[in-house]
């Protein structure tokens, strides 16, 4: 048995489903969907808060209303003589203009989600990361959003 099957049974991954659409809602709004009572619905969360499994609650952003207007995919590797702890260091001191970077396998080292205030904010951030050691980008820019 894994630790997650131990942890959280069906209604959990349920309630988790729906903290992902929506962590806002209150006790009543997610027992009504998971068709549970108001304590018994607030007393699985505290406990998927209590074993990690929840880490926390933030606001979605819709970067297009901030002038951020191109989403875009951008693959980086780096030359050996960079340190991957300089190079993401760099990235977090970048803003909020990226909103996800990892560490990948592959033939790429970082996988970055940016918005970018057009191509012109594009071509800047692209710049930037050559600037900060990046041997190679390549970059996708998203035409939409299918899930998430």
């Amino acid at each position: 048995m894994t630790f997650e099957s131990k942890a959280i049974d069906a209604i959990d991954r349920v309630i988790i489903a729906e903290l992902r659409t929506d962590g806002r809602q209150s006790w009543r709004e997610l027992a009504d969907r998971i068709h549970l009572s108001p304590t018994s619905t607030a007393d699985r969360v505290r406990r998927l808060e209590a074993i990690g499994a929840i880490t926390g609650y933030g606001a979605r952003i819709d970067g297009a209303r901030l002038g951020r207007t191109l989403r875009a995919l951008i693959d980086v590797s780096l030359p050996s003589d960079v340190t991957p702890e300089r190079f993401e260091a760099d990235l977090a001191a970048r803003g909020d203009e990226i909103v996800f970077a990892a560490f990948v396998t592959g033939a790429a080292d970082y996988a970055i989600v940016a918005e970018c205030e057009g191509a012109a904010g594009l071509d800047a951030l692209i710049r930037w990361l050559k600037d900060r050691g990046a041997a190679k980008t390549e970059s996708k820019v998203v035409l939409r959003n299918v899930i998430g």
